[in-house]
């Protein structure tokens, strides 16, 4: 129970003091809700003049969607007087002269002897605190912003308010409901520290009694020494003086009329403590004097609460940022500048990431990637569109990077930011480019499949012909007369086996080199003995009267695969041995210059068009004038394949009619 105010000066002081200046809107209404006074505070904050309010119903400072509801809390609170629509859980809001809504918390009191006379409405805007609450779901992006300036100069109100001893019995009655039901600590002492006031608010907080504080102690009670320490210093620091006494300390700003909220910790009886935020006013009398000072103090535990969770999520956040691997992840402004970025790329860029923050975004990329993207988040802004998997056309550090660009809505739907996370995927892309290879050598091998049942359907049908042909007419052959027919139609299967081994041969190695099955193996050996070797091999296959003439250049040891080189040797002699007539001579030479080995064969034979030579080394290519020739079409695209493998090459020059020059030219490993 607070300390009884007997005193009619003490008592109008107080309550001038809480009317004009508390930092809270407070307006008296008639039972029917007419609004009878209404404190500057409360004029500022809804943007009246008095004279704009009084008579009006407090209707007019909510939104016109509660009135209905406002109606049934006014109606319930008439009945129930102890009941505080602040506590039933329901959203309240007031709006201003301008039409602008604002969440609040409302307390109400009221006073009258035998029923209640008027009704106090205590509203507390609690806008920063509700977008605080707000910001902390979002990540705790924003801190609350302080609690709005609380108390004033006391004497330019209390000479405004009219004396009579009627208002000084109202007055009481309000002071009372005000100390009581205020939100805040207020403490009022004498000018020498002792307090004379304790509201029920800092008696709970606090854990005293009135009966333990008024009258007996000063607010030094509830200030640690290290934080006096620290106001001592600062006010040494800036005025020059040293202030000796601990409650001087406190109020020394307040003496110098100088309104100052501070942050302070409080201690509780128990020793326990937590963060206030106070406002420490001087009170005068009439002639000026200073009689005393006043605090308000409110709790700011979960303000601190906040901003802690807010600088815990904002260091998490800016980790994710500086760490994230091998990309960029950015929050961009209107005017495409960095608000924050991080990530492995501005390292690999050699970026200060420090020095991008404020400025024009990828200062680094490519002009023409700029000219490209910067269109791009434009877009987004102006449509809010959202840019998914974007691949940079062109590469940043020789990487390639897909980009995501998403706008940053606010609650009202405006966005002011934009989310752009740059990722590499240079790794996906190999992988993807060998996918791409393995799928087309798959395709490849079944095109070859396929070329196959189709050439061997045709190119199998004649020699199988000619040996079903012969054996049976060798069998009809069966006399001693009949010897030279049976001889050559023997010749005729033996030709014919051969051609089909060749055939086999053929699509035996094309495959073999398709699946990389083939692997080089070097050896030093005498190309010259390996080349007389192998024509003597295969001379008996050609065509009637054809000769091959063989010369060498240079020296005769070379290092290289003598498989290929003599599959290389048969399948250019046994080309120019089936394009070529009778009688005709096919040139072998082979020369050792500069570790270079030129194999050369030169033929007499029909010659290739210059349409059809660009397709000669693909395979299945048959020459328009080579259709009535036996042949699968894969002799060359082998011999050049086998060139590639030993790292050479394989050329040609061709006349239609006047016969064919090919050139293998590999690089030996000795010398």
């Amino acid at each position: 129970m607070a300390r009884t105010i007997s005193n009619t000066t003490d008592i109008n002081k107080y309550s001038r003091s809480f009317f004009g200046y508390a930092s809270i809107s407070i307006i008296i209404t008639e039972v029917d809700g007419a609004i009878v006074d209404i404190n500057p505070f409360g004029l500022k904050e809804f943007g009246y003049s008095k004279k704009d309010l009084i008579g009006k119903k407090f209707e007019s400072l909510i939104p016109e969607r509660f009135h209905h509801a406002h109606h049934q809390y006014r109606d319930a609170y008439i009945k129930n007087p102890k009941r505080e629509v602040s506590k039933q859980g329901i959203e309240l809001f007031c709006v201003k002269s301008d039409g602008q809504e604002f969440p609040i918390e409302i307390s109400l009191g009221n006073y009258g002897e035998e029923c209640i006379e008027k009704v106090i409405v205590f509203i507390k805007d609690i806008s920063v605190r509700r977008k605080a609450e707000s910001e902390v779901e979002k990540l705790n992006a924003e801190l609350e912003i302080s609690i709005a300036k609380r108390t004033k100069v006391l004497n330019e109100i209390m000479q405004k308010l009219e004396k009579s001893n009627i208002d000084l019995e109202n007055v009481l009655i309000f002071q009372k409901t005000l100390l009581d039901t205020a939100g805040a600590m207020i403490i009022a002492t004498d000018n020498n520290g002792v307090i004379n006031l304790f509201n029920p608010k800092a008696a709970i907080l606090l854990g005293y009694s009135e009966d333990e504080i008024l009258g007996k102690k000063t607010p030094v009670l509830f200030h640690s020494k290290k934080d006096i320490a620290g106001k001592r210093k600062k006010l040494f620091d800036d005025y020059g003086s040293s202030i000796k006494g601990n409650f001087e300390v406190l109020v020394e700003n307040a003496r110098r009329g100088i309104q100052a909220e501070e942050e302070y910790d409080f201690v509780r009886k128990n020793g326990e403590s937590f963060p206030v935020s106070i406002n420490i006013t001087a009170l005068h009398n009439i002639e000026g004097s200073i009689t005393g000072f006043m605090a308000v103090a409110m709790d700011i535990t979960e303000t601190r609460m906040a901003e802690r969770n807010l600088l815990k999520t904002e260091h998490l956040f800016l980790q994710l940022i500086e760490n994230y691997p091998d990309g960029i992840i950015s929050i961009i402004d209107h005017n495409l500048h960095f608000v924050y970025t991080g990530g492995e790329l501005h390292k690999k860029l050699n970026a200060n990431i420090g020095s991008l923050l404020g400025k024009e975004i990828f200062p680094f990329f490519p002009e023409p990637l700029r000219k490209v993207i910067f269109p791009m988040f434009k877009r987004v802004f102006k449509e809010k569109i959202f840019i998914s998997e974007f691949e940079f056309p062109f590469p940043v550090i020789n990487g390639t990077y897909i980009m995501d660009a998403f706008p940053l809505m606010e609650e009202d739907g405006i966005v002011h930011y934009m989310g752009v996370i740059i990722k590499n995927i240079s790794e996906l892309k190999l992988i993807e480019k060998g996918l791409r290879k393995d799928l087309q050598v798959e395709r490849d091998l079944n095109e070859l499949k396929s070329r196959f049942v189709t050439m061997a359907s045709h190119e199998f049908r004649t020699p199988l012909s000619t040996v079903l042909s012969s054996s049976y007419l060798i069998e009809k052959y069966n006399t001693t007369e009949d010897q030279p027919k049976r001889e050559k139609h023997l010749l005729r299967i033996v030709k014919s086996v051969n051609m089909l081994t060749d055939i086999l041969n053929d699509f035996l190695s094309l495959g073999k080199i398709e699946e990389g099955k083939i692997r080089t193996n070097f050896s030093a050996f005498n190309l010259s003995e390996i080349i007389v070797s192998t024509i003597d091999d295969i001379k008996n296959n050609l065509k009637n009267d054809q000769q091959i003439k063989y010369t060498h250049e240079g020296d005769t040891d070379v290092f290289l695969d003598l498989s290929l080189m003599k599959h290389i040797l048969m399948n250019l002699v046994s080309n120019a041995s089936k394009f070529s007539s009778n009688s005709t001579i096919i040139s072998v030479k082979t020369v050792q210059k500069n570790n270079s080995i030129v194999l050369s064969v030169k033929d007499e034979g029909i010659g290739i068009s210059p349409e059809d030579q660009k397709h000669l080394m693909e395979r299945f290519f048959r020459a328009a004038n080579a259709q009535n020739i036996q042949g699968t079409g894969l002799g060359l695209h082998i011999v050049a394949r086998y060139a590639e493998m030993m790292e050479g090459k394989l050329e040609f020059k061709s006349e239609l009619g006047k016969g064919s020059e090919f050139i293998v030219t590999i690089k030996s490993g000795l010398n």
